[in-house]
C-alpha cells in the first residue's frame, strides 16, 4: 500500500484532513506498509495513526472493524466497514470517531451502536418464533376495497337519498304531471343542497331522451332503484368489516410495515390491492410471519379518529412502503417524511411492467377504467399526443368525448356507464392499440416519478429528527424487487456500497440502486448543522 494511500484511509476514518505529514512520516509509512501480507493489530494500527497525527482508537472500535489483526490490503475494506456504519449511526465521520475511538468497553461499544440494519445473520427466528394472531383481518375483495374510501361512500349514500326522494316524487306527483309540476314536487321534498342535484339528473336525462315524460323517468329510477339500494348496502356491510379490521390492526402486539398510499378513484383501490397481496403473499415474505397495515381493509369514520390511528402505525412499524401512484397528496408525503422523520426506512414501489403486460392488463379492465388512465395519460405526459397518428387522435378523440367517470357509482353512471360499453363492443379491434398507448405513455410517466423521487425529489432525502442524521428514500420498480428490499430491512440484512463525489459521500443501497444515506463535504453547512444539532 502506497503511504498517500494510508493517508486517504486516515481521512475516511476520523472525517478530518491529514495536516503536518513530511518526508520523514512518509517514508516510514512506506516501509512499514510494502508488505500488503503484513498483519496489523491493534497497538500498530495506533501506530499508524499518531504517524499521520491522528488520535488512537480503543480496543473495541478495532476489533469491530478490523477484527484482531488486518492485513494491510484489508485496511481499506475495514474503513469501508467503518464509513458504513458511521453513514447509518452517526450521519457523519468526525464524530462517529471521536465517540467510537474513545470507548474502551465492549459492552458499552456494542450499546453505543445499537441495532444496525447491516448486523443481521437472515435468520427469521425471531418472525418464526412469534405466536399466531389471536385475531385476523376479514378480507374485502378487491372490487369492494374502494367501499372503504370517503369520496366513494360519500356518492354513494347521497345516490341512495336521491333515488328514494325521487321515488316519493314520482308518486306525489301522479299521473300526468308535466316536468314543471315534478321539479316542484322535487322542490318541496328536498333540501337546497340536494335539489340542485337532484335538478341536474333530470336535466341530463332530458337531454339525452328528448320526448319522454315524467312517467318514462320515474320508470327508469324505479328499475335501478335495486341496484343503487343494493350498493349502499354493500358499502354499509364492507365499512362494518374495514372497522371491525381496524380493531384488530390496533390490538395486534406487533406492527411491522405500513403501506402510505393514496386512493380516490376505483382503479387505484384495485391496484393497490394487486400490490400489496402480490407482495405479501410471495414466499421470502410470507415465512417471515409479517403483520402490516393494509389500507384497504381498514375504516374509521370520523378523520381526526383515522389521522391518529395511522400516526399510531407509523409510529410502531418497522418500515414504510411507499406506493408512487398517479398523484401525490399531501396525506401520502406526509407518511413518508415522518416515516424517515423516524430514522426509519422507506421503499418506494414505482411499478414498471412491460408494455404488451400492462396492454393485456387494460384490455381486462372495465371501459370506465380505461377511459379514466386515457385521461391520466393525456393529462400527465406531454409526449402522448404528440406521438400519435392522424387516425390515432381521431380515435382517442371520440373515446376522450365519453362521459367522465372519475368514481364509478350505480346512480349517476347507469347511463354513461351503457354508452361507454356500446362505444367498447364498436370499438373493438382499436381497443387494444388505444391500451397499448396508454401503456407505452404510463411506462413513460412512472419512469419520470422514478428518477424525480430518486434524484431530485425534496421529499428523498429527510433528516432524522432525533440524530440528525440524512435518511434516503429506496425506490423498487417490481414487486420482487420490493420483496427482497423488504425482507433486507426486516431481516437487518440490507447491503450497501459507499460512493463518494466531490460534494458528497453516498450510501447506496444494492437492490434499488438508491441512496439510504449522504455525508456532506460543505465544511460549514457540516460545521453548523452538526454544531447545532449536537448541541442541541
Amino acid at each position: 500500500m502506497e503511504p498517500k494511500t494510508f493517508c486517504s484511509l486516515a481521512v475516511r476514518l476520523t472525517g478530518t484532513t491529514v495536516k503536518g505529514v513530511g518526508g520523514s512520516e512518509l517514508s516510514l509509512l512506506s516501509q512499514i506498509l510494502l508488505d500488503d501480507r503484513r498483519e496489523i493489530d491493534h497497538s500498530q494500527m495506533n501506530e499508524l495513526l499518531l504517524l499521520v497525527n491522528k488520535d488512537r482508537m480503543g480496543r473495541p472500535m478495532f476489533r469491530f472493524f478490523f477484527c484482531d489483526a488486518c492485513r494491510v490490503s484489508q485496511l481499506e475494506q475495514a474503513v469501508e466497514r467503518y464509513q458504513k456504519v458511521a453513514m447509518l449511526r452517526y450521519g457523519n465521520f468526525v464524530f462517529a470517531y471521536r465517540m467510537l475511538s474513545r470507548i474502551f468497553d465492549e459492552d458499552q461499544f456494542l450499546s453505543e451502536l445499537g441495532s444496525l440494519c447491516i448486523e443481521g445473520d437472515g435468520s427469521v427466528a425471531a418472525y418464526s418464533a412469534r405466536a399466531e394472531k389471536l385475531l385476523e383481518v376479514e378480507n374485502i375483495p378487491r372490487n369492494d376495497t374502494s367501499l372503504v374510501g370517503y369520496l366513494s361512500a360519500t356518492q354513494i349514500v347521497a345516490e341512495a337519498g336521491r333515488s328514494k326522494l325521487l321515488r316519493v316524487a314520482a308518486k306525489s306527483a301522479g299521473v300526468g304531471t308535466s316536468w314543471e309540476g315534478f321539479e316542484d314536487v322535487i322542490r318541496e321534498l328536498s333540501k337546497p343542497e340536494e335539489h340542485l342535484a337532484v335538478v341536474g339528473m333530470i336535466r341530463n336525462y332530458q337531454s339525452r331522451y328528448p320526448g319522454r315524460t315524467p312517467e318514462e323517468f320515474s320508470t327508469y329510477v324505479a328499475e335501478i332503484a335495486p341496484e343503487v339500494e343494493g350498493r349502499h348496502a354493500r358499502l354499509q356491510e364492507v365499512q362494518g368489516i374495514a372497522s371491525r379490521n381496524q380493531d384488530v390492526y390496533l390490538t395486534w402486539d406487533h406492527m411491522d410495515v405500513y403501506f402510505a398510499t393514496s386512493m380516490r378513484k376505483t382503479w387505484e383501490f384495485s391496484d393497490l390491492y394487486d400490490f400489496i397481496s402480490g407482495l405479501m403473499n410471495r414466499p421470502e415474505i410470507q415465512e417471515l410471519k409479517v403483520r402490516y397495515f393494509d389500507p384497504t381493509q381498514s375504516y374509521t369514520g370520523n378523520r381526526v379518529d383515522k389521522g391518529l390511528v395511522e400516526s399510531l402505525m407509523l409510529k410502531r412499524a418497522k418500515c414504510t412502503v411507499y406506493s408512487v401512484q398517479d398523484t401525490d397528496t399531501l396525506g401520502k408525503d406526509s407518511e413518508l417524511a415522518a416515516t424517515l422523520a423516524q430514522g426509519k426506512p422507506v421503499i418506494a414501489y414505482v411499478p414498471a411492467k412491460s408494455e404488451s403486460d400492462r396492454t393485456a392488463e387494460l384490455l381486462q379492465e372495465n371501459p370506465q377504467t380505461v377511459l379514466e388512465r386515457l385521461r391520466f395519460v393525456l393529462n400527465a405526459d406531454d409526449r402522448f399526443m404528440a406521438n400519435l397518428s392522424a387516425e390515432e387522435r381521431t380515435f382517442v378523440a371520440e373515446f376522450r368525448a365519453l362521459p367522465d367517470f372519475a368514481h364509478t357509482t350505480v346512480f349517476r353512471s347507469v347511463q354513461e356507464r351503457h354508452a361507454v360499453e356500446h362505444f367498447h363492443r364498436q370499438h373493438g379491434s382499436e381497443m387494444e392499440r388505444l391500451c397499448r398507448l396508454i401503456a407505452v405513455s404510463e411506462n413513460r410517466i412512472y419512469d419520470s416519478r422514478a428518477n424525480t423521487l430518486k434524484r431530485f425529489h425534496p421529499l428523498g432525502i429527510q433528516v432524522n429528527l432525533a440524530t440528525g442524521v440524512a435518511n434516503g428514500v429506496m425506490v423498487v420498480r417490481s414487486v420482487a424487487e420490493c420483496a427482497a428490499l423488504l425482507r433486507s430491512i426486516l431481516t437487518d440484512t440490507m447491503e450497501f456500497d459507499v460512493v463518494e463525489d466531490s460534494s458528497m459521500w453516498y450510501l447506496r443501497e444494492r437492490i434499488s440502486g438508491s441512496y439510504f444515506r449522504v455525508v456532506t463535504k460543505n465544511a460549514k453547512i457540516s460545521n453548523c448543522f452538526w454544531n447545532f444539532y449536537l448541541r442541541g
